[in-house]
């Protein structure tokens, strides 16, 4: 009995990954916005329905794509020794985000959304953003930052500067990404006096 409910669940898995994976290809193909769950589900070889169960809506797959995408940046960061400097640490995220998003401006703009969007429900528990309160806590201790907003406003500000720097770069996408987030980690840390 274990080995059957095992099976179903890998298989009821396999089909979530083929459903994901085709709303992506026929996102980046596509966009977002004209993409129709009978093409998803076409393409994955399934029902309407099947599409709607594992993502009954379109943000719910960028959810997924925001959820590897904060993977990627997470152990991009925990890789880092914990006395590394706040600008290491913006530099790696710099670095993860670039290299992510680079040749998909159009979809890290639906992905972003996604994120401003559970910012303002009050979602506040992402791990790659107590990842960088962590790592904004120890810059703060080690008197890289002051502490006057608290390490978790502060990260949430480097975020939305980084975010905003990222949405910029998608209307224009001519400079490397990677760069454009370096020099908005820059403005953050300097300010913009020069």
């Amino acid at each position: 009995m274990q080995q059957r409910h095992t099976a179903r669940d890998r298989q009821r898995e396999e089909t979530r990954q083929r459903v994901f994976s085709s709303a992506v290809e026929i996102f980046r193909r596509d966009g977002v916005e004209p993409t129709r769950f009978e093409d998803i589900a076409q393409m994955a070889g399934v029902s309407r329905g099947t599409v709607y169960f594992h993502f009954p809506t379109k943000d719910d797959v960028l959810a997924e794509l925001l959820t590897e995408a904060h993977g990627d940046l997470i152990r991009g960061i925990d890789l880092l020794p914990l006395d590394a400097s706040l600008s290491t640490v913006m530099s790696t995220v710099a670095k993860a985000i670039g290299d992510r998003w680079q040749s998909e401006p159009l979809l890290f703009l639906g992905v972003g959304l996604v994120a401003l969007k559970r910012l303002g429900s009050g979602n506040l528990d992402e791990p790659a953003r107590k990842t960088l309160s962590n790592r904004f806590q120890l810059a703060i201790e080690r008197n890289e930052l002051t502490d006057n907003l608290g390490a978790e406003i502060l990260a949430d500000v480097y975020l939305l500067t980084i975010f905003a720097a990222a949405l910029a770069w998608c209307g224009r996408p001519g400079a490397p990404l990677e760069q454009v987030l370096i020099a908005a980690s820059h403005l953050f840390l300097n300010g913009a006096k020069g």
